[in-house]
């Protein structure tokens, strides 16, 4: 009996996992969906006025952009909306910006 050894799938087996590894390590970790500009768009729709900040913070322990509106009349209303949905998770008008919430505190700001 003859036998002939089967080394023809070992190189394409091991050229396949080749590839998985350098598609793994050059794979860039996910940032947020939406952008500031699109955190800021979320704000100003339900808040007329000017941006006075935009950045990105973390709330309840996921992404959300800080949003900081300034109306006409001059006073703040802070917007903390989830960078990954857009949906809004917190707002309050900021009389005092020493009682803010930390950054990354779920808490609630007084009025």
């Amino acid at each position: 009996m003859t036998r002939i050894p089967l080394f023809i799938g070992a190189p394409a087996i091991s050229l396949s996992l080749a590839g998985f590894a350098a598609a793994q390590t050059t794979a860039t970790p996910p940032g947020p969906a939406l952008t500031a500009q699109d955190a800021s768009a979320i704000a100003l729709a339900l808040q007329p006025g000017t941006i006075g900040e935009a950045e990105l913070d973390e709330y309840d322990g996921k992404p959300a952009y800080d949003i900081e509106v300034v109306t006409e009349a001059g006073q703040e209303v802070e917007f903390k909306i989830d960078a990954a949905t857009g949906e809004v998770l917190h707002t309050w008008t900021d009389d005092d910006p020493s009682n803010d919430p930390a950054p990354g505190d779920a808490g609630e700001a007084s009025d």
